[in-house]
């Protein structure tokens, strides 16, 4: 099973993940490729739709076809939901002190962090997702390499 990545026709399994002399830029797998998307969406997400940027280094470093994009986009969105989701709460806490929006004695209060809660993930995951979608066509149909372990 080659991977078209230009690595000798090697499959996944037949690396020696084990070998120190392997650069952290060699290792591939939807895990690690997600994690790369994740790590761009966390550097780039002071930046609006950041999310996009990240899906889309995943699936062009992972390759496939669209729904494989879309697939890795999200795991993409959900690894980089975790860090973002630690900051978010936090932050709620913070305006519900300073008595900005609902506050936290109030009834609608749950439904309120519902709403946020499912904003937040529509916006983190839901975008990757999209930007796995745009990572396949920018590989299918340009010549540009979207590859995060460059600049990693």
């Amino acid at each position: 099973m080659t991977t078209g990545r230009g690595d000798g026709g090697r499959s996944d399994s037949d690396r020696d993940d084990a070998d120190p002399s392997v650069s952290l830029g060699d290792r591939h797998g939807p895990l690690w490729d997600a994690g790369y998307g994740a790590v761009v969406t966390l550097v780039l997400s002071v930046i609006p739709f950041s999310p996009i940027a990240g899906g889309a280094a995943a699936a062009a470093r992972r390759g496939g076809g669209y729904l494989g994009g879309v697939g890795i986009g999200t795991l993409a969105g959900v690894f980089a939901a975790v860090p973002l989701a630690l900051v978010l709460i936090p932050a709620l806490r913070v305006v519900a002190w300073l008595g900005v929006g609902i506050s936290p004695s109030s009834p609608a209060y749950g439904p309120f962090l519902a709403i946020v809660a499912m904003l937040f993930l529509a916006y983190t995951v839901g975008l990757s997702a999209v930007g796995g979608l745009v990572g396949v066509w920018t590989v299918r149909h340009t010549d540009r390499t979207l590859d995060p372990a460059r600049w990693l």
